[in-house]
């Protein structure tokens, strides 16, 4: 059973919000399945408790047509009758107007477990990043809370000084400082570079070209984990530094997905415009200096771009 692809046939039907699809996918659902979200702190035990508040949810947004993009999973095999997928989506809907009314990343993971020869879901759990406490919020501000919300927002004035003004992620001058106490141990570099991106801002104008770079930006940071650092190095090329992956194969293997997100991502108001990416990528070394690995990541780069741009090379 391909796990992967009955997880992105779920997440379509719960997003689509086609009733007669949902009841169907529903027979998929163990009858004590455990729901989790951090939406609104949901908890549900059974299928049948939640059904009645999924309904509600369907109804209530007939009118909102969701579109997702950036979808990837894994899947892990923790016994011969239990599988873990887990991975990430990028869900968004527009108003009438043209105007964003949901933008927003969202990670997941689902457990199947074959009980009497069929596979069901055992447990769903979603998350969402959480920005601010909201209305209607669980838990009130006490005193503390407000003193760590002070303490919170001198550290994020600090990290904004850190961050690419056009993109939110991290700007050269900060990346220079992580690398400074980062773990070299089983990490790697990727340097990425938009080809012909000029193209776009002489074609579509430079409103254009910094929504395609935000739109690249919001894709590498999706691609990756949180501990890892996405870095937009100047003009169209962005640098990453990833952890913990062991050997050459894992980190071809981010390489490729990436590309894959990134093709799989295109603006549509950008059309044929939207450029390649092409990548170079080098294993981070017990003594490199930052510079001599961008400096092999960049020879690797420069290979895709004379041979075959929109892929990567490895130094």
């Amino acid at each position: 059973m391909d796990f992967r692809r009955c997880t992105e046939d779920l997440w379509r039907i719960y997003l689509t919000g086609k009733e007669d699809e949902v009841r169907q996918a529903w027979e998929m659902v163990d009858p004590q399945c455990v729901i989790v979200g951090t939406g609104a702190h949901e908890y549900y035990v059974g299928r049948d408790s939640f059904f009645p508040a999924l309904r509600e949810e369907l109804l209530e947004r007939r009118d909102i047509h969701f579109r997702f993009q950036n979808f990837w999973c894994e899947q892990l095999e923790a016994s011969p009758d239990a599988v873990l997928v887990y991975g990430g989506i990028h869900i968004w809907w527009e108003r009438g107007d043209g105007k964003t009314g949901i933008d927003m990343d969202s990670r997941f993971s689902i457990l199947y477990r074959r009980k009497e020869g069929k596979w069901q879901v055992i447990h769903i759990h979603q998350s969402i990043p959480f920005r601010a406490q909201m209305e209607g919020e669980y838990y009130p501000k006490t005193l503390l809370k407000r003193v760590q919300e002070a303490q919170s927002k001198a550290e994020e004035l600090e990290e904004l000084a850190q961050k690419d003004s056009l993109t939110g992620t991290y700007n050269y001058r900060a990346f220079a400082r992580i690398w400074e106490s980062w773990k070299r141990g089983n990490s790697w570099m990727f340097l990425l570079d938009l080809d012909n991106f000029k193209k776009v801002n002489d074609t579509c104008g430079h409103m254009m070209g910094n929504r395609v770079l935000k739109q690249v930006a919001n894709i590498l940071q999706s691609s990756v984990r949180s501990q890892d650092v996405v870095c937009r190095m100047g003009g169209d090329e962005f640098l990453l530094l990833c952890g913990e992956l062991e050997g050459k194969e894992r980190a071809e293997m981010l390489a490729r997905r990436i590309l894959q997100a990134l093709r799989q991502g295109a603006l549509p108001e950008a059309g044929d415009n939207w450029p390649t990416v092409s990548m170079g990528i080098t294993d981070v070394r017990e003594n490199d200096s930052m510079e001599l690995a961008v400096e092999r990541a960049d020879r690797a780069l420069y290979r895709v771009k004379r041979r075959e741009k929109g892929s990567y090379s490895q130094e």
